[in-house]
């Protein structure tokens, strides 16, 4: 017993001690309220950036912060439904700091309002912030269109029939997969597109609801290491969370309807807020016809609550999210046929957040999350199918000889190969996926005071994983089915990752008071490990470290020309884990025809296979996929003009890509012409086939005569395996500005200007077997093609592509997009007006053949039936270009690898047979233009967007994209031709669209 009291009184003293050493330090108080009423404001957030210590508003809008050390800090106050605001605020080594704030309602009576992506003061890198009224301006409907609002942003026309993936700083048709690599969060849960068997681009993004998006950060410069499994950028949609009235709004536009209703309800007596969101939507292809559609219909719920308030508060947030919806292209009753598609696409998503201000010496605080998401996304195709005669639909899964039977009933068993039936029939099949994610993470930070510095240390650990539940493709009568074999997606193992990261932020500040600089240096170490059950891959570590500095030279010094100056620069790597197409390809089949019969009277024919099944192939090799970015800014305001410019380079290495392997095969092959003299009648032949041997033999259906061995032939082919390697680097690099011209006052109009340059940089030299499509299946001795290429710099290395042989291996792209936004805001009639020029100043494209030192390779052809000519310059216009395999390989010695060019010089004076079948190897450009430059002429659009508010309950807005409707015309320079913008996509169509929002 005295040794349980002494444990108690010493853990006593421990406890007293924690507390008294909380207790030191300065204590900040204050009230938060309504700038018009007066009324306290709760639920808003309070934060020391420097600290990291926090608060949230009572029910008295009061709020205490103890122990915060002396020092300049800087206070940030939020809540929703109100502008942030910034406060700088002096704490001394004793005493208590009180402060008063007042929160203005986020609205058009505030003296200023944005209708684009802001620069993020408080980071060290490159990124933005979009806040609720922008959205609303934009009238925004896929949250995955926000990076048109960031600079040099094209405007797109909302709908939802477009499943468009989030890209940030790429373009379309590239290497390297950009999608894939940027990372997509709502309220922390990471959108995770990893167990999408079957698909591998970044997460989709229509299952989030607009309407309760309260602000979207990207990150384009170098996130935290907090953020894994991304390679491209991150971006945070943060949604409505607090005490808020009800929310009505209504969306309307030549293609999409929108309804939702949100609402914060305060649940009194300190017991939270429930934050619930319904909302309601459907695109439609074609406005005159409702017959294809995609719709949502989303419930989200969302509960806060903050305990021990005034002593150690613990925040707690949990929610959830549920969508019901997808794509359905119903049977058109105007159409003779009753094809249709449908696509679920539902979800959910639940998340739990805890955060606890310890405050303690040692550490400051703690954080928990929790996410789990799940999909369903079956696809439902009922289409039709006719034949005049019986075709074979394969569904052999063991190697060996089949022969193709009838479905004798609708309850007689399946044979390995059906013989299809005349006539007409549909089809119903489906493809089911059912991606599942979870994630959980824990972190505690310790922010200190050393001198004059600040000090912030991150340490945390994750775990995640991706499974998918689907089925994978499966058919309603399989007695119908096409060529199918079943490949369940619910019995791939799952991806586990544990990661843990450290990270260190110090600011340390110089200068007198009245001229304070500042040097922000952070630097941090990511570790993933990932683990695959059941594959060949085992685990793997990748390491991702990153750094970022920031000086600010001054800020807010108005007696300056210059009133606030700061550059950053940083660097850092990030990993992007795999996708299940990438892990987990699936088993290959070679189905060979070895026997086809003549028809019969009513048009029915007999067919023979082998099949022969391949594993997958897993590469121990592959190794996962990263970026290297550097990014470099600066900041500053002239005399309130606002100017931020950005430049980075990001390199990506090892983005997957697909090959095949080819193995030689031989198998027995029996013509038709074996049917000749045959005394059996053709009505009355019945065919078996030994599943060994491939031996075919003819039975008489009317007597029992011995059946007749038909005599056949050795075939010598290959047989197909894909699996998943690393590409080539890809090399993107860019500049992005933005500047925003101080208001004139008199006109209430700002001006801003913003813009990118942009270059891409893809070239493969990925050395890789293949044999080029086109080729036909027949040698000149009538066997079939037994020579297999091998090449270097692959047509395509984009994630789930396979690697093909092409006369281009790669492109260089170069964009300049430039914006021009006039926006007029009178607060006193809360009227916002928009109108924003959208020019592309550059639009070059070319693809390029040549290998990694920049030497040009192939040859210029003057005739296309030819094979030789003059090496490719890379300058030529309008030739065709040739490309030879570096070797080739034969069937009978399938590792030898033989010079092709020397052989195929040899064989075309020497050996005709060998020269005509070599040259099915050599793959060449479409076109003569097909290699020259692309350069697009100047081209632009203008977009007006106006939103009035009534009072403070109505809001109208209303939108015209393109409203110049322009259709002027553009010049190529690969063809020098000219074609219409209309309908071209390089601007978006004349587009139009109204919205009502009621506040209640």
């Amino acid at each position: 017993m005295p040794s349980k009291k002494a444990l108690h009184i010493a853990l006593l003293a421990i406890l007293l001690s924690l507390a008294a050493r909380a207790q030191q330090g300065v204590q900040v108080t204050g009230t938060v309220t309504d700038n018009d009423t007066g009324q306290p404001v709760e639920f808003a957030s309070v934060l020391l950036t420097e600290s990291g210590l926090w608060a949230v508003t009572g029910e008295r809008g009061t709020f205490v912060i103890k122990g915060v050390p002396a020092g300049r800090h800087t206070l940030t106050v939020q809540c929703l439904g109100y502008e942030k605001t910034t406060k700088t605020i002096t704490a001394t080594k004793t005493g208590t700091v009180a402060v008063q704030i007042q929160l203005r309602a986020s609205n058009l009576k505030l003296d200023e309002v944005t209708v684009v992506a802001k620069r993020k003061q408080d980071e060290a890198t490159t990124s933005y912030t979009i806040d609720r009224q922008t959205l609303d301006q934009q009238q925004m409907i896929n949250i995955g269109d926000v990076g048109t609002l960031l600079p040099g942003g094209k405007t797109v026309n909302p709908s939802l029939m477009n499943d468009s993936r989030l890209a940030l700083r790429s373009a379309a048709q590239e290497k390297g997969n950009a999608s894939f690599g940027t990372a997509v969060e709502v309220d922390g849960v990471r959108m995770d597109n990893n167990a999408s068997a079957g698909e591998t681009m970044g997460a989709s993004t229509r299952t989030i609801s607009s309407s309760d998006v309260e602000s979207v950060e990207i990150v384009t410069g170098i996130p935290s290491v907090e953020y894994g499994d991304l390679s491209n950028g991150v971006v945070k949609v943060n949604t409505r969370r607090g005490k808020s009235p009800f929310i009505v709004e209504g969306k309307l536009n030549q293609h999409t309807r929108q309804v939702a209703l949100n609402k914060g309800f305060d649940l009194g007596r300190r017991t939270g807020v429930l934050n619930v969101s319904l909302e309601h939507a459907r695109s439609f292809s074609d406005a005159a016809s409702p017959h294809t559609a995609y719709q949502r219909n989303i419930l989200s719920l969302r509960y806060m609550n903050i305990f021990m308030h005034e002593s150690m508060p613990l925040t707690l947030n949990a929610g959830v999210t549920g969508n019901v919806g997808g794509y359905n292209s119903e049977a058109d009753p105007d159409n003779e046929l009753e094809d249709y598609q449908k696509a679920r696409d539902n979800a959910l998503r639940m998340n739990l957040d805890l955060q606890w201000l310890l405050n303690r010496s040692w550490i400051t605080n703690v954080q928990m999350t929790a996410s789990y998401s799940q999909s369903d996304r079956r696809q439902e195709n009922y289409t039709h199918a006719n034949s005049a005669s019986t075709q074979p639909y394969l569904h052999t899964m063991d190697e060996g000889y089949y022969m193709a039977e009838q479905v004798s009933g609708p309850q007689a068993a399946v044979p390995p190969i059906v013989l299809g039936p005349t006539g007409y029939w549909y089809v119903l099949g489906y493809h089911d996926s059912k991606p599942v994610a979870w994630n959980v993470k824990l972190k505690a930070d310790w922010a200190r005071r050393i001198g004059n510095a600040a000090n912030k240390l991150l340490v945390g650990g994750q775990l995640q994983g991706s499974k998918n539940r689907g089925r994978g493709t499966y058919y309603d009568d399989i007695s119908l089915a096409p060529t199918w074999r079943e490949y369940r997606y619910d019995q791939l193992p799952t991806m586990r990752n544990i990661a843990f990261y450290v990270e260190d932020k110090l600011s340390v500040p110089f200068g007198k008071d009245n001229d304070k600089q500042t040097l922000e240096l952070t630097a941090g170490l990511r570790d993933d490990i990932t683990s695959i059950a059941g594959s060949d891959y085992g685990t793997v570590s990748s390491l991702s470290p990153r750094f970022n500095g920031r000086y600010i030279f001054w800020r807010g010094q108005s007696q300056r020309w210059v009133s606030d100056l700061e550059v950053h620069a940083g660097w850092g790597k990030s990993v992007k884990l795999p996708s299940f197409q990438v892990l987990y390809p699936q088993p290959t089949y070679s189905d060979l025809l070895a026997f086809a019969s003549t028809s019969t009277t009513d048009n029915t024919s007999f067919y023979a296979y082998h099949t022969h099944p391949t594993r997958p192939q897993y590469n121990t090799g592959l190794r996962w996929q990263y970026t290297n970015q550097v990014d470099i800014g600066v900041a500053l305001n002239i005399k309130g003009t606002r100017v931020s410019l950005s430049a980075f380079r990001h390199k990506t290495f090892r983005s997957y890509t697909s090959q095949r392997l080819y193995t030689p095969f031989a198998y027995r092959y029996t013509p038709p012409s074996s049917l000749n003299g045959l005394t059996i009648p053709a009505d009355e032949r019945r065919f078996t086939i030994d599943r060994q041997t491939g031996i075919v033999s003819v039975h008489s259906t009317t007597d029992a005569s011995d059946p007749v061995e038909l005599k056949g032939t050795e075939q010598r082919t290959y047989t197909t395996q894909a699996f998943y390697s690393n590409a080539s680097p890809v090399e993107r690099y860019g500049l992005e500005w933005a500047i925003d011209f101080a208001q004139i006052k008199a006109l209430r109009t700002r001006l801003r200007i913003d813009g990118n340059y942009y270059q891409y940089r893809g070239l493969d030299d990925l050395f890789f077997a293949d044999i080029p499509l086109g080729v036909g299946n027949i040698m000149a001795n009538g066997q079939p093609y037994q020579y297999v290429g091998y090449y270097r710099g692959s047509a395509v290395a984009a994630t789930g592509s396979t690697a093909s042989a092409s006369a281009s291996n790669g492109a260089l792209q170069r964009q300049t997009n430039l914006n021009v936004t006039v926006t007029t805001h009178v607060p006193r009639l809360r009227l916002i007006v928009s109108l924003r020029g959208e020019l592309t100043l550059q639009n070059y494209r070319r693809s390029l053949s040549e290998f990694d030192n920049g030497t040009p390779r192939g040859i210029m052809l003057t005739d296309k039936s030819d094979y030789f000519g003059q090496p490719y310059d890379g300058e030529t216009r309008d030739c065709i270009v040739a490309l030879y395999p570096d070797y080739y390989a034969t069937w009978e010695h399938p590792d030898e690898l033989i010079p092709f060019a020397e052989k195929f010089a040899w064989a075309k004076d020497n050996d005709a047979q060998l020269y005509s079948d070599l040259s099915k190897l050599v793959v060449r450009s479409n076109y003569a233009y097909t290699m020259n430059p692309n350069s697009l002429s100047r081209y632009y659009s203008a977009n007006l967007s106006v939103t009035k508010e009534i009072g403070d309950h109505v809001s109208v807005s209303f939108y015209a994209n393109n409203f110049w409707n322009n259709m002027k015309r553009v010049h190529s320079s690969q063809t020098d031709t000219e074609t219409s913008l209309f309908g071209s996509g390089y601007i978006p169509s004349y587009y139009y669209g109204l919205s009502l929002r009621l506040k209640l």
